[in-house]
């Protein structure tokens, strides 16, 4: 009985060890592919990435760019407060930012800060031109004072 089962075996050879390494392969980078996506889909990384995508892929920062400096600036300072300010009023507990335990109003400070950092730096790399043929195609319009011939 043994020999018969022995006997309908039928041996590879190399290519059954080429088959058992790319599988080898392929669960290697299933393995790393799941380590991947636990690191971006986790709390901290996904809403900043979407953040991040969003001010570099989704904003036309040449238009925003001009709207900033005719004094659009005080609009983001003031929108940076209030966010402040009412993340406080909803979270009041301070937290430790950095080893740090510091103020409420510090530590909100300091992540709002870091987000428009973020914003600001995904503009200046669209600025740079570096992802114009992902970007969104600048619209030329007139300035409605350039129209009249009044400044």
């Amino acid at each position: 009985m043994v020999g018969m089962i022995e006997a309908g075996v039928v041996e590879l050879g190399p290519l059954e060890n080429l088959i058992n390494a790319v599988g080898q392969i392929l669960l290697g980078l299933k393995q790393i592919l799941t380590v991947v996506a636990a690191g971006i889909f986790s709390a901290p990384v996904l809403p900043v990435l979407v953040w991040s995508l969003f001010w570099l892929f989704a904003v036309d920062w040449t238009r925003l760019r001009q709207i900033i400096l005719k004094g659009g600036w005080l609009g983001v300072v003031l929108v940076g407060v209030v966010m402040v300010i009412i993340w406080q009023q909803i979270v009041p507990e301070p937290d430790v930012v950095l080893g740090l335990e510091v103020n409420g109003y510090i530590e909100k400070m300091v992540y709002v800060t870091a987000l428009l950092t973020v914003m600001f730096v995904c503009g200046a790399v669209q600025l740079t031109g570096c992802c114009a043929r992902c970007c969104p195609v600048p619209v030329t319009e007139l300035d409605p004072a350039d129209e009249h011939g009044h400044e």
